[in-house]
Formats: C-alpha cells, structure tokens, sequence
C-alpha cells in the first residue's frame, strides 16, 4: 500500500511553520493529497490561504480540542485501511522520502534514536524503562524509540480499545502515567506501536529519515542540492524548544527557501510576507522586552 495524504497536525500558533511546512511538501509533491489536522486548543485560526493558494484540505473529525500531540491519534484510529505520512508542522521535506518510504510494505514506519534502552536519551525523552518494567514486565524495547513527529501512519488497524491501557480517550484526551511515558504522544506511541507488533495487530519498521537540526548532519545539507530539485530522502523537523527569536532557528536558511517558495503562490505575497514579518519581529521584541523586564533568561 502507497501513501496517498500527508497529514499535518498544527494549532493556532503553528502557521510560521506551517507554511513552508507545506511548500516543502508540495516543492517535492506537486499532486499529493495534504490535510491539516487542525487543533483548535488555542482558539480558532484560518487556513483558507494555506487551503484556497496550496490546494490543502482540513481532515474531517468531530473532535476540535486535542492538546498538545493528541491529535496524531486521529490517523491511528482512522476507520478506513490507508497510509498517511503523518508530520508536526515544525517539519519540512528534503526531497522525496515518501519514495523513499514507500519501499517498504510495514503500516507503521518511525524514526529517531537506535540506543540502548538503559541510555539516558531514551528514558528522559521517551519512556522510563524501569518503571515501566514494573507496569509491563512483558514489555519488548526493540533497540530504538522514534520521535511522532515523522511517522508512517496507517489506519484501520487499531481501535481505541488497543490505546485504552495508557490513554484515557476522555472529553480532555491524557496520558495515564506521565511519570512513566514522555511528552503525551510520544512516550504513549513508543509503548503502543511496539506491543501491537508484538501482538501481531501491526507491522512496525525503523528507518533512518529524520535530522534534526542540533546534529551535524543538518550542517551538511545542501541548498543547492534542493534548489537543484536532487535533495535527501529525510525530512528535518525543528522538534524541542524553539528560540524566542525566529530568525535564529538553527538552519534558518531552510525555512527561509521554503517560505520564499510558499509566498511565490499567494496573491500579492510580497506584501503579506513583509506584513507579517514585521507583525512577528514586533511580537518577539515585546517577548524579550518582557524576559529582561522580569530578569528572566531566553534563547
């Protein structure tokens, strides 16, 4: 089965990188199916520009307030057997992974660290492996933790019943046992995909198609390269905490060439961008106006 949507879950406060989030997309996939899985935790926010000048589609569900990474579930629990590409909006392409992707005949694909599961990026950024030995002695670490925010997706395999163990599906969707899975999705998702493999509901691969920008491998990515339509089959995602400041993402120059390309399609693009661009840099001066005001430190 071939991924056909790429799904992008975003809020209120994404759409700096939510645009050339999906310029990226459409830079390496002019005709792909693209839904934003819009969250509306923050409040609600229009993507008529995003959905009228990029051809995007809201992806149908009842619920509208999720919290932070919850609404990755959607995919998960989605009636219909079909694959999603399913992303963070801090994420843009490289080149065509999806391709890439595609060799493989797994529901599920994940990527992030291969390390042993006593290490301490493992148990701080994913699971605590020894309390969750107490939880679940029964519990297989398959030599890796992956992070959700890049992940094959696809639906039609598992139910709210598989995820009832750990989540509570409530009105306010929750992790069970903080103290023990990290960062809601995430930690909850590791757990889950594994033991639905072991248990012979899923297939479950690891590859290795994610940078993230704090390594070197994010130095030696190529502009050129992807100017050239050549690029990597990875994606980079901008996942952790981001710098008050904008324009100091590291790789900035990535989200630049990408929202240069998303601009390119929108009626009188010049205009918004500088509009909004000034609307932004004036939003982070009062921000580090306010920290030093309060003595308070920022990146």
């Amino acid at each position: 089965m071939r991924t056909n949507k790429v799904v992008i879950a975003c809020f209120r406060n994404d759409l700096f990188l939510l645009r050339p989030c999906v310029a990226s997309i459409r830079y390496w996939y002019p005709d792909i199916e693209i839904y934003l899985l819009k969250d509306y935790i923050k409040g609600d926010f229009s993507t008529k520009e995003l959905e009228t000048c990029w051809n995007v589609k809201v992806f149908p569900t009842t619920r509208r307030s999720f919290g932070w990474g919850w609404s990755k579930l959607v995919p998960v629990l989605h009636e219909k057997k079909e694959k999603f590409f399913v992303l963070d909006s801090d994420v843009v392409l490289l080149g065509r992974v999806i391709d890439a992707l595609d060799e493989y005949d797994e529901d599920f694909i994940v990527t992030g660290i291969q390390e042993d599961k006593q290490s301490h990026n493992v148990n701080a950024h994913y699971i605590d492996m020894s309390a969750l030995e107490e939880l679940d002695p029964s519990y297989n670490y398959p030599g890796f933790a992956f992070n959700t925010g890049q992940v094959v997706m696809t639906g039609g395999l598992l139910t709210e019943a598989d995820l009832s163990p750990v989540i509570d599906m409530g009105e306010s969707i929750s992790n069970k046992y903080p103290q023990i899975f990290r960062f809601t999705d995430q930690g909850v998702l590791n757990y889950l995909l594994v033991k639905a493999h072991d248990e012979g509901k899923i297939r479950l691969r690891y590859d290795d198609f994610w940078i993230w920008p704090g390594t070197p491998a994010a130095g030696r990515i190529s502009i050129e390269s992807i100017e050239a339509k050549v690029g990597i089959p990875y994606v980079l995602h901008w996942a952790g905490a981001k710098p008050v400041d904008f324009r100091k993402y590291i790789r900035a120059d990535l989200i630049e060439f990408y929202t240069s390309y998303y601009y390119s399609r929108i009626p009188l693009g010049a205009l918004k961008r500088n509009a909004r661009f000034l609307r932004d840099l004036m939003i982070v001066k009062l921000k580090i106006a306010k920290y030093k005001l309060l003595r308070k430190t920022y990146e």
